[in-house]
């Protein structure tokens, strides 16, 4: 592996001294590394254009937080390249290494040392009256919530067109595995191993005496049709991108998508790893 791109996230501090760094060690070792500077979305509200990155690639490299890592997912997934992503932020989980390990990482990937993982991604759908409004590919998650000067909100719930429940709470979130560690978990749903597939749907904050999450099998799929005597107003989020034009009996269709995520890895346990350092400073 010798050609690498490279999405910096330029709002994190230090983040020149580190990319600087990077491309250092990638040439100097005899590769190549094309830089992305866009820093905004574009109007279609992608970060960086599939286009953009040279046919010649082999790795995406990316230098922030998580949240650069579901931008260069989400835009770039119909490239089918792998990511590797360089933690500039607080202990992340999509992150494969830290700043001070960033000789040691390039080091393996010039070299082979490496493993890719696959993670499953969402395709969600929102439709009024059977007409499709907007699509959008998610790794984490799609979530139906209310807008900031709302609560409660009352949506059904249906898995493969059947009933499961109709729900007065803050919302509902529609969670791979990967996105379990994400707003999945701070609202009381299942921590699942990334490799997985699965859909997790979990409640926020409910009405009911009692909430749970729902595991689902990858082959479904899952609705949620806003009230049809809606008051409140209705967002859906799809990873970074939200939608909030609903009105009431529009549709959230959330199904497996036939685009994947590919991680670069070094170690087999770094999900573990990070998962213990959260739980301990937790």
């Amino acid at each position: 592996m010798k050609h690498f791109y490279i999405i910096a996230n330029t709002q994190k501090e230090s983040v020149m001294a580190c990319l600087a760094e990077t491309v250092r060690l990638i040439t100097e070792a005899g590769g190549e590394a094309v830089v992305s500077w866009h820093t905004g979305r574009d109007c279609e509200g992608r970060y960086t254009k599939p286009s953009d990155v040279p046919p010649e690639t082999e790795c995406v490299i990316t230098l922030g937080g998580d949240g650069t890592i579901l931008q260069a997912a989400r835009d770039l997934s119909v490239l089918g390249l792998p990511i590797f992503g360089i933690n500039l932020g607080k202990v992340g989980y999509l992150a494969e290494t830290e700043r001070t390990e960033i000789e040691g990482a390039i080091d393996a990937l010039l070299s082979g040392q490496y493993y890719v993982e696959e993670r499953m991604m969402l395709t969600g759908e929102i439709y009024r009256e059977g007409v499709l409004l907007h699509r959008e590919t998610s790794l984490n998650d799609v979530v139906l919530h209310a807008d900031a000067h709302s609560r409660v909100i009352t949506f059904d719930f249906y898995v493969n067109d059947a009933l499961i429940n109709t729900y007065q709470a803050d919302g509902m979130i529609i969670a791979t595995p990967t996105g379990s560690t994400g707003y999945n978990l701070s609202a009381g749903g299942p921590i699942v191993m990334p490799e997985g597939r699965m859909i997790l749907a979990t409640p926020l904050n409910p009405h009911t005496l009692i909430s749970r999450s729902i595991v689902l099998p990858p082959d479904v799929t899952v609705k949620l049709q806003v009230g049809r005597r809606a008051v409140s107003s209705y967002v859906v989020s799809m990873d970074s991108t939200s939608f909030d034009d609903l009105c009431p009996g529009d549709e959230i269709i959330v199904r497996i998508s036939g685009q994947r995520a590919l991680f670069l890895k070094l170690g087999r346990d770094s999900f573990l790893n990070v998962l213990k350092k959260k739980l301990e400073t937790s």
